[in-house]
């Protein structure tokens, strides 16, 4: 008898249990969607003022036809999307102004780094043809002059590295001091 009620008692536990848990993912996916939906505030504005509830879009006016002169009613007014407001810094200036200065400035740099490459492969070739050439003559005028100008060259090519290097930190200072974000450096 003992053991015939607990087994009626799991059974019945087991029924139970199983009616609690009946609820499905998709019905508390559904439930979630309206809660979402019920939550979310929705603000309309309309001609500069405030107003509260549901975002409905407005009818276009129809245009009178042209024998009806006698309704002079104006056609309702649409208002216009508002526009989000765009970030800016302390000078007037937005993220895509900053980004793009940014950008032109990395690529004058490494302009200017492979200038730089190529002038010290020139030098460094050249010195390596003043080493193999047995003639002594084009050795010391041709090959000679041809090194100091290389050289020349190359020495400009790195103040020019050097300023475009410079001109990266200044604009991280101007951006800065801008008041902008640090991530419209990238």
């Amino acid at each position: 008898m003992r053991i015939h009620r607990s087994l009626i008692f799991v059974g019945v536990s087991f029924v139970f249990a199983l009616n609690c848990f009946g609820q499905s993912v998709a019905d508390i996916a559904r439930q979630e969607r309206e809660r979402q939906k019920a939550a979310k505030s929705r603000v309309t504005i309309i001609a500069g003022r405030a107003v509260s509830g549901t975002l409905t879009q407005a009818a276009t006016p129809v245009a009178p036809a042209a024998n009806t002169s006698a309704s002079t009613a104006p056609a309702p007014a649409i208002a216009p999307a508002v526009k989000p407001v765009e970030p800016r810094d302390k000078n007037g200036h937005d993220e895509k102004y900053w980004r793009d200065i940014f950008q032109k400035a990395r690529a004058d740099a490494r302009r200017a780094d492979d200038v730089v490459t190529l002038l010290d492969l020139r030098v460094r070739d050249l010195n390596v043809q003043y080493l193999r050439q047995g003639d002594v003559y084009n050795r010391e005028n041709l090959i000679g002059s041809e090194i100091n100008s290389a050289q020349k060259e190359l020495e400009e090519a790195r103040k020019q590295a050097d300023q475009a290097k410079q001109r990266l930190v200044d604009l991280e200072d101007e951006l800065r001091k801008a008041g902008a974000p640090p991530g419209w450096a990238r």
